[in-house]
């Protein structure tokens, strides 16, 4: 095998709240590179109305094509709302009931998907969830019939299509490290894509509140079961590493079994999620220590963070944010996670006394485009197709005027954390950069083909008029918001 990727939510091509659009995720443009044919060779996942929980883009776009781009008065919001009942309706329908249901028997030869990654996923969940455990959840999940309810279970349900795809109970145990022992022992697997833990902090910031985990020596967190996980989003950073040298340990096992002779692990370390545009910093700004060491010996952080579109009177009204030093915290931990990552990497391959494992510095890389953390003048240096484009896409939440103009954003998808498609576009040059320098046989960083990324990136190309609505009236905005926080993992 050419190819094979575990990973989270950003690694399956998750799009404004939708698992997903793994066609366009970067591990896919990277396959497309090293000459493989999603269509024939590299099989993705499909997902059906528009994916789950729930895709905003084409909630918007649907919302769009009957009111136009904005929603008027007592007589339409009534009207829009039995619009978007019926869209979730629709969706719940096919995951719980229809052939979306993963219960039912799936026609197809597809044993395992060569990209394992699913939303929502920690670093121990790469062997403590499988389809088995899937199963289960939603046996014990309770569905939720009223108005506006979303599929139950999403991500084991999620979690099942991609682990599972023939929905065989033959193969109830294969978690992301099952399936990769299963390639390396049957034709080898030459370049593996690892990008986990991200959602050991990602909660902090799309609940807006910090339960962090208890450090505890003699009971760490890869030890517990996952509904015990569940409760924490910040991972303190000895829980951390235990967890993270236990998915090192595993994946050495099973590469150092592998059939392909030279074979290499590329490593994504994990993001500032501070800078997500779904948390907006709003307040008194100040010039703290920058935690990453990347952006110079300062960095701005403001007095709280709130959810984007909204401002402070939101946030007190609600009781949803975090103050500067709590951002501060989840950065230095963050921090932390990355130096424990670049160190068992080089522990790795010093005792392998050959270079095996190879960092790819996706923080690094997030931070420079953060335009607001660099008051608005980003160092990443875009490939000239799109910095030389009409309009240059930027880390901003994504708007467009009533007249379907972009004024902000194109990086970043609707939900306000994951990619768009260029901006998977940009992950995929940063693992090729690294793979090529690394010899991989057919990475070449040159190779990405931008001007179908742009084109594939309709966010981009076919701007929503109707995002001025989130922007003049909270109402939508408000229940968008309430939608995403019915998920705890994204």
């Amino acid at each position: 095998m050419k190819l094979f990727t575990i990973g989270d939510s950003i690694s399956q091509g998750f799009m404004s709240f939708a698992a997903a659009r793994t066609e366009l995720s970067y591990s896919t443009l990277i396959a497309r590179v090293l000459g493989l044919t999603p269509e024939v060779d590299y099989p993705l996942p499909t997902w059906r109305e528009g994916g789950l929980p729930l895709n905003l883009e084409r909630l918007l776009r649907r919302l769009q094509s009957l009111y136009g781009a904005d929603i008027r008065g007592l007589l339409e919001w009534p009207r829009a709302l039995l619009t978007i009942n019926g869209m979730v309706d629709d969706v719940e329908d096919h995951y719980e009931r229809g052939s979306g249901n993963i219960a039912r028997p799936q026609a197809g030869p597809t044993k395992t998907f060569p990209n394992s990654s699913c939303f929502g996923f920690t670093v121990a969940d790469a062997w403590l969830i499988d389809p088995n455990w899937c199963l289960q959840q939603i046996r014990d999940g309770e569905e939720d019939d009223g108005l506006i309810s979303l599929p139950n279970q999403s991500l084991a349900r999620a979690a099942h299509a991609v682990l599972n795809p023939s929905r065989h109970p033959a193969y109830g145990d294969r978690s992301q490290l099952k399936s990769l022992e299963q390639h390396v022992k049957e034709e080898g697997v030459e370049n593996l894509l690892l990008w986990l833990g991200s959602n050991n902090a990602l909660g902090t910031v799309t609940r807006l509140k910090i339960n962090e985990t208890p450090n505890d020596p003699n009971n760490r967190m890869h030890l517990r079961s996952v509904k015990e996980r569940d409760r924490y989003n910040l991972w303190h950073p000895d829980d951390f590493k235990a967890e993270y040298e236990q998915l090192l340990d595993r994946v050495s096992t099973l590469m150092e079994q592998n059939k392909h002779p030279d074979w290499r692990v590329f490593i994504g370390n994990v993001p500032a999620v501070s800078i997500a545009p779904l948390c907006k910093g709003v307040g008194a700004e100040k010039e703290c220590e920058d935690p990453f060491g990347v952006l110079g010996n300062k960095a701005r952080y403001f007095e709280n963070y709130t959810y984007v579109i909204f401002g402070s009177d939101f946030a007190r009204r609600t009781g949803l944010g975090l103050t500067r030093d709590q951002v501060l915290k989840i950065d230095g931990y963050i921090s932390e996670y990355n130096k424990i990552i670049a160190n068992l990497i080089q522990d790795a391959n010093g005792r392998l006394g050959k270079e095996r494992y190879f960092l790819v510095d996706i923080s690094s890389c997030l931070l420079k485009l953060a335009y607001r953390r660099n008051n608005g003048q980003p160092t990443y240096p875009l490939p000239p197709e799109l910095a030389q484009a009409r309009y240059k896409p930027n880390t901003m939440y994504y708007h467009a005027d009533r007249n379907g103009r972009l004024q902000q954003g194109g990086l970043i998808s609707l939900d306000g954390v994951h990619p768009s498609a260029i901006g998977q576009g940009v992950l995929a040059l940063e693992f090729l950069k690294v793979m090529e320098a690394a010899g991989a046989p057919g990475a070449k960083a040159s190779a990405l083909d931008w001007n179908a990324i742009i084109a594939s990136d309709t966010l981009y190309t076919n701007p929503i008029a109707l995002m001025g609505e989130l922007y003049d009236n909270t109402r939508l905005a408000e229940f968008l918001v309430d939608v995403m926080r019915r998920v705890d993992n994204m």
